[in-house]
């Protein structure tokens, strides 16, 4: 494979996706291949059509050797939330009088804090600050270079299932590749859509996948915790498929056309072209009511996480919302936030042409194989 270019395999809830790119400048990424393949996918932590999932993946390696003809020995594979879980370590390195403080002293910090993890079928991800004190109780992210007589640090670990990467990696020998990383996606994502001023403070990135929403805690370089459940868009195109008679790529059609903002009367109607060549006209309250009823259990289920998972209840940390489950739907970002009841923003690749919320995984994905490819 070309020296600058990394593989990246984005597993989601009901697609396969892998994209080959390079860096190019002025901060763009130069794609050389890209393949989408849907499955069967996965629910509440369980793929649901294993024997399938080896299909699909070779499907996706060659539709991408199709247009990129050159060898892939290795590629980068993001590891999402409903198969990770996030703990904390603190650590202290006591140095023996006070001197400048070394990257060799955070590698040490970072070495203890993951021999202090006991592995129960899963595996370490990323072991990473969500921040250090100084003799002086000073906290910072950066201490290289400050003077202090002693450092501790509060490490942020990201595990990931043992069965996850034992099931992939055999089906990634199958189809020839030699190296495999696994990568957090969800902290790549965070790692990508916030500066680091904003991550001095927690934020929450919540990602609203086809069938997966992920509820991320972020301070510093880490996730502080994470939190995922089995719900996402694809419920709502299900629901619109029910409701209204529709067969589901009719439902998911329709889906396009709902603009939440508006408000029906009893002669305003969303019409579809359905596959049967007919044009159905939907009631259009009928259709939002419907798309809200889902939306609001969605926003429900995350606000549960938030009170379950956050290390101190703070109503106003900043919330950030990726993903195409909800991003997708027309008025669907502001409608979340009124049930969240709080203020939501897009996260935003911050990348030229890709600087779309339901890019934010796989972007962050690229942005960091793409890092320690270099």
């Amino acid at each position: 494979m070309a020296k600058n270019c990394v593989t990246v395999v984005e597993i989601g809830s009901s697609k396969l996706r892998a994209v080959v790119a390079s860096r190019g400048v002025n901060g763009i990424f130069n794609i050389k291949a890209k393949a989408e393949v849907e499955y069967a996918g996965f629910f509440e932590g369980e793929f649901v059509e294993k024997t399938q999932l080896e299909d699909a993946v070779l499907t996706l390696f060659s539709q991408i050797h199709s247009s990129y003809k050159k060898e892939i020995n290795k590629i980068y594979v993001g590891v999402p939330a409903e198969f990770s879980q996030v703990t904390s370590v603190t650590e202290q390195l006591n140095l023996k009088y006070k001197r400048t403080i070394r990257q060799t002293d955070l590698d040490e910090l970072c070495n203890s804090a993951s021999n202090k993890i006991i592995l129960d079928e899963m595996e370490i991800l990323s072991v990473n600050p969500v921040f250090y004190i100084l003799d002086d109780d000073r906290r910072t992210l950066n201490p290289v270079g400050a003077k202090s007589g002693k450092i501790s640090a509060e490490m942020s670990i990201v595990l990931a299932q043992s069965g996850f990467i034992n099931l992939f990696n055999k089906i990634f020998t199958r189809v020839g590749i030699e190296q495999v990383e696994y990568l957090s996606e969800p902290l790549c994502e965070a790692m990508l859509i916030l500066e680091r001023e904003e991550r001095e403070r927690t934020c929450i990135v919540i990602d609203v996948g086809a069938r997966s929403t992920s509820v991320a805690f972020v301070k510093g370089e880490g996730l502080s915790n994470l939190a995922s459940f089995s719900i996402g868009g694809s419920y709502i195109t299900s629901d619109l498929s029910e409701a209204c008679r529709l067969f589901y790529n009719d439902a998911r059609n329709l889906k396009k056309e709902i603009v939440l903002s508006l408000k029906g009367g009893p002669n305003d109607y969303y019409e579809v072209a359905t596959i049967g060549g007919k044009v159905e006209k939907i009631p259009m309250q009928y259709a939002n009511d419907v798309v809200c009823y889902r939306l609001e259990l969605i926003a429900r289920a995350v606000n549960e996480c938030i009170r379950r998972f956050a290390k101190e209840y703070v109503p106003y940390y900043p919330i950030y919302l990726c993903g195409a489950g909800v991003s997708k739907i027309k008025g669907g970002k502001d409608f979340f936030a009124k049930c969240l009841g709080r203020n939501v923003s897009y996260g935003l690749p911050p990348v030229p042409a890709l600087d779309k919320p339901e890019l934010a995984s796989m972007v962050g994905l690229m942005q960091k194989a793409l890092g320690e490819n270099e």
